[in-house]
């Protein structure tokens, strides 16, 4: 399933975050492998997003969650300076306040989702990009309001 994803997408900030931070759970047991699986595959969709198969659409926002919380995950302001920096560079497009506001308030008062989630799904929308992301509430939203949505559990899943 993961080689059927290609094109426009929008990028949830978890992707990315699992992407670049692995597995930090030390004991080597079924949490931990299932953790790696997710690392895996969010890995492989920041490569196509690298090598161009994928074009990330990312509102402004997700540079702030991401710095954030790999800054606490990672408890390294470097390696979240790296990341957010590695986000901006590759991103096709990245959409402002400005761009999406208005339809995040209305998007907002349709779906009565968390501000965030209506950011993203503003940031689809508007970009007319699928979603990758690994929040099953937001991922239902996202298909209930027409946006195609790719759920991480489900591509590793997939991947066996």
């Amino acid at each position: 399933m993961m080689s059927n994803i290609s094109g426009k997408q929008t990028i949830d900030s978890n992707i990315i975050i699992k992407a670049f931070v692995p597995p930090l759970r030390r004991k080597e047991d079924n949490i931990y492998h299932q953790q790696l699986k997710f690392h895996t595959v969010a890995r492989q969709i920041f490569e196509k997003i690298i090598t161009e198969k994928i074009f990330m659409y990312i509102p402004s926002v997700v540079l702030i969650e991401v710095g954030a919380v790999v800054s606490r995950i990672t408890n390294n302001k470097m390696d979240a300076i790296e990341v957010v920096e590695k986000v901006q560079m590759y991103a096709s497009e990245i959409l402002y306040d400005y761009d999406i506001l208005d339809h995040a308030i209305l998007t907002a008062i349709d779906t009565k989702a968390s501000g965030f989630d209506n950011i993203i799904l503003s940031c689809a929308k508007l970009s007319e990009t699928s979603l990758i992301t690994d929040d099953l509430k937001l991922h239902r939203i996202a298909i209930k309001n027409g946006i195609m949505s790719n759920l991480l559990r489900e591509l590793v899943k997939a991947q066996g």
